[in-house]
């Protein structure tokens, strides 16, 4: 293949490329001899840039694409009213002549004509390298984002594209894009292409542009997003500048000339260009000062570039700035010293505003050479930078970016990748709203950045349409909906489970309430009880089983009360001045708690026959969890009436030695309505890919078992699952057991207690 040749070219270094230069031009006359316009024009172009910048490290052409291009040709248009082609060697030329980018970003544009949807990244990973991958992938993520509420949320949605893109080039490829699809925004044919083309350039290009010091660029974009919103405005302003070009040509060879010879006069080597105000600039400053056309003055600027030693700018640019300013009269309020102190990007340059002997204003920039090409390319683009390397985020990556973008090797440049800085991620309700929460944040702290009562509320949520745990780790993109339950409540666990300094206050605050809550109920709860016992309730009195309990604080003793720790009657007991028989009850939070969903409990009237009576109230108690064809019976509590438990709970040793007085025969009834019943299973095996998925197919697909919760974890891979379940009864459960244990890499399943 002509093309093989190519790959000669890779890492050369300046002298290497010059020596080589002939190879090119030969190969160049070899594909000429194809005819393939498109090949002869992509490698002009190449071959032009190279012989331009032939200090650029090396140019990459891969044969396998120019023979995919060549065997396959273009795709059907990406854009409906837009040719491939012409796309390619426009982002191309854009790329290479605003940009100032090189080889890598070439193919990735490439690359991305032939694959718009990022497909094959891992052949292009195997093909071209693990950097082009990340370009791609990068690009790929970018596309594929919901920007429903872009305008809205402009500002986050800018971060989001920063964050996801996982190499430099992946951002300024699309900007590429961006441009070209602006500068033929007539010939789009689908409103959807329109829609993002001009939304993106609005909300993220134009301002990325600006901060990477791409100027031209969003002077451009910012004047074609303005002809295609405002056409009347555009080209009204458009014409009267065209009118008036050669009376303001006239105007600003008069106002230079004194400054020309100036100049010569003082010895120093110099260029003096002028330019002309975008059209959106000035549009905006008519806005702005609510002027017409007709009052705007300072349409054009003059700046000097002055050719001066390193050590002696700052005196040159003074130099400069005297000359100009004994010529004509400054504006005292209009100077700008950014020479002494350059501005927080790193842009050097003193301006200043002189009124001219006609008594217009002007503005003249003075720089050096240095400072001008730092400028012009960008390499002052370090905004917002502050603090150490770990506060950077992607402040400190668009600092990189313009130091980075002209490397052309393929070799992994770690110092470029955004997520390497990455503090934040931006995730999505359901609604297309963007929430921005510092990274590592979980399924809680995107419930709680929400409302703090549906995070209180929370019991799991769908990422991307999948269940998933509360502590499930957010990436940037993904698209959350928060599961909540009325019976919901948070736990100390989790303050573990999420990063925000916020959230952890949220849930603290909510535990704090919970907390008040039962300290108020068993204080009610005490003052009935004496009240029914006819015993005063004094302060004297609670200070008194306060000592006796040797707890510290009233709101303790209250607190045990209503959690059940401890016995009323044994309160009771010392309150009458007698000795305690036994040890106060202490049995699990969870032991007495009510079934969480009262659809559940209202179902269970009619299931049991208790002490050989019909209809009596009672609850299914939590830590075992009983479902019917267990073997159970029944335990009089405190103040939850009768609970129901397996004779296998944890706890039923304790009760039946401590209670037995409180012990109540209890039998399932026979031929009873089929109920659902709430259950926990425990699921160990070999993490391999898809178990989990398996397991609830299997689950709700196979044996039509509602889930009501579930977790998983894996770890040095092993993998661990609890899942929570309605079943009919102990059988029901025990088919769903054995369904389980046949999945591959399953090594045990079996029952939770609670």
């Amino acid at each position: 293949m002509i093309y093989k040749g190519f790959f000669l070219l890779m890492h050369y270094s300046k002298k290497e490329l010059l020596w080589h230069y002939n190879s090119l031009v030969y190969l160049f006359r070899s594909v000429k001899k194809t005819k393939h316009t498109l090949y002869m024009k992509t490698f002009e172009i190449f071959s032009r840039y190279l012989q331009k910048n032939s200090e650029a490290h090396s140019i990459v052409l891969f044969d396998s694409l120019m023979e995919q291009y060549e065997k396959e040709g273009f795709l059907a248009e990406n854009f409906k009213g837009i040719n491939n082609k012409d796309l390619l060697e426009g982002m191309l030329h854009i790329l290479m002549k605003s940009m100032n980018t090189q080889s890598a970003s070439f193919i990735a544009a490439a690359l991305s004509i032939q694959l718009p949807n990022g497909k094959n990244n891992d052949e292009i990973t195997a093909v071209y390298g693990e950097q082009m991958g990340r370009i791609m992938e990068g690009m790929e993520k970018i596309r594929s984002l919901n920007l429903s509420k872009i305008r809205e949320q402009a500002d986050m949605y800018r971060q989001l594209v920063l964050s996801v893109a996982r190499d430099t080039r992946s951002v300024l490829v699309l900007m590429a894009e961006n441009l070209f699809l602006l500068q033929h925004y007539q010939s789009l044919e689908k409103l959807e292409d329109k829609e993002r083309v001009l939304n993106s350039a609005i909300s993220v290009f134009i301002p990325i542009a600006h901060r990477l010091g791409f100027y031209k660029v969003k002077s451009l974009m910012e004047d074609l997003v303005l002809s295609i919103q405002e056409p009347e405005i555009y080209f009204g302003i458009k014409d009267k500048l065209q009118e008036s070009e050669n009376e303001r040509n006239k105007i600003i060879n008069k106002f230079i000339a004194p400054i020309i010879m100036e100049m010569n006069a003082h010895g120093l080597q110099y260029q003096i260009k002028s330019r002309l105000k975008s059209i959106n600039s000035i549009y905006t400053k008519m806005k702005k000062q609510e002027i017409g056309f007709e009052k705007v003055y300072d349409l054009w600027a003059v700046r000097l570039i002055l050719d001066s030693e390193p050590k002696e700018e700052k005196q040159t640019c003074w130099h400069a700035f005297s000359i100009v300013t004994n010529l004509y009269e400054p504006s005292l309020s209009r100077i700008r010293d950014w020479i002494t102190v350059p501005k927080t990007s790193g842009y050097e340059s003193l301006h200043t505003t002189v009124k001219s002997g006609d008594g217009r204003w002007a503005e003249v920039q003075i720089r050096t050479t240095r400072m001008d090409e730092e400028a012009e390319n960008g390499m002052a683009a370090h905004w917002r930078y502050k603090g150490g390397k770990e506060n950077k985020g992607i402040d400190f990556w668009l600092s990189e970016i313009r130091n980075a973008i002209g490397r052309d090797d393929l070799q992994p440049a770690q110092n470029i990748k955004p997520d390497k800085f990455a503090n934040e991620v931006f995730v999505f309700t359901p609604g297309g709203d963007l929430k921005k929460l510092k990274f590592g944040a979980t399924i809680l702290d995107f419930a709680y950045a929400i409302h703090s009562d549906v995070g209180n509320k929370c019991t799991n949520a769908k990422v991307n349409g999948k269940i998933v745990p509360i502590k499930q780790s957010l990436r940037n993109g993904d698209q959350v909906e928060i599961i909540t339950s009325k019976n919901q409540k948070p736990s100390a666990d989790w303050i573990k489970w999420v990063v925000s300094t916020r959230t952890k206050t949220k849930i603290r605050k909510a535990l704090d309430e919970q907390k008040n809550l039962e300290i108020q109920r068993g204080k009610e709860i005490l003052e009935r009880k004496f009240k029914n016992w006819k015993i005063d309730f004094t302060q004297e009195l609670i200070d008194n089983l306060v000592a006796k309990m040797e707890l510290k604080e009233h709101y303790d003793l209250f607190l045990k009360v209503s959690l059940e720790k401890i016995d009323p009657l044994d309160l009771k007991r010392i309150a009458e001045g007698k000795e305690l028989l036994k040890e106060t009850e202490k049995i699990s939070e969870n032991l007495l708690q009510d079934i969480s969903d009262e659809d559940l409990e209202s179902s269970h009237k009619d299931i049991l026959i208790i002490d050989k009576i019909d209809n009596i109230n009672f609850k299914l108690a939590k830590c075992c969890n009983p479902i019917q064809g267990d073997k159970i019976f029944g335990f009089v509590t405190v103040t939850k009436g009768i609970t129901i438990h397996r004779n296998k709970c944890p706890n039923a040793q304790e009760m039946k030695k401590r209670y037995p007085y409180r012990i109540i025969p209890t039998r399932w009834r026979q031929n009873a309505t089929k109920v659902n019943f709430r259950t926990t299973i425990k699921v160990l095996g070999i993490d391999t890919i898809g178990l989990a998925n398996k397991i609830t197919q299997i689950i709700s697909n196979e044996l039509k078992v509602n889930i009501v919760s579930m977790n998983f974890d894996s770890e040095k891979g092993l993998f661990e699952g609890k899942v929570g379940l309605l079943v009919h009864d102990s059988q029901h459960l025990e088919v769903l057991l054995e369904h389980l244990k046949a999945i591959k890499g399953i090594q045990q399943v079996f029952r939770l207690d609670a």
